[in-house]
């Protein structure tokens, strides 16, 4: 995080948004506090560094049409699983997966969510990515790619380069 602020200052980037996730642990598990990154901040890179902590209202926003049309839709699923059920049928969980809507049974996705956990507790990030959904994967690998130190640097020599010009 430093070496990726620090270049971001060295190009003339005046602010930063550090977002840490609830339940953040670093490589050695242990957790990682928005006061921790704060101290960083403050201590290594000697920045003006505030924190603000985002309550349920404000993570969310207003809701959208998309948001309207998904609590629809998993409705409509969940219905369709009342009324299919027999005795027999494992509790469902009502989720979207590639923007389509699913049911699988919630002992499976507990199951799974435990076994993400556990890939985490022993340190074994790798299989705890590969337990997690094709999305996921995807948008990990775009967030490394555009939070990565060396983003800005040239891919083609200068006399490859194109200019672009819009009027």
């Amino acid at each position: 995080m430093c070496d990726i602020v620090g270049k971001h200052r060295a190009r003339g980037k005046r602010k930063t948004i550090v977002i840490v996730a609830e339940g953040a642990i670093a490589a050695d598990l242990t957790p990682i506090t928005s006061k921790d990154v704060l101290k960083v901040l403050v201590d290594r890179l000697g920045l003006d560094t505030r924190v603000t902590t985002l309550g349920h209202v404000q993570r969310g926003g207003t809701a959208v049409a998309w948001d309207r049309i998904l609590a629809t839709l998993q409705g409509v699923e969940a219905v369709e699983a009342v009324l299919q059920s027999t005795p027999e049928t494992p509790s469902p969980m009502i989720g979207i997966v590639e923007n389509k809507i699913c049911r699988k049974p919630l002992v499976e996705a507990v199951k799974l969510t435990k076994q993400v956990a556990q890939a985490i507790s022993e340190k074994n990030f790798k299989k705890a990515i590969s337990l997690r959904d094709s999305e996921f994967v995807e948008h990990l690998s775009n967030f490394m790619a555009i939070n990565s130190a060396d983003h800005n640097e040239p891919v083609l020599p200068l006399e490859q380069r194109l200019n672009i010009a819009i009027r």
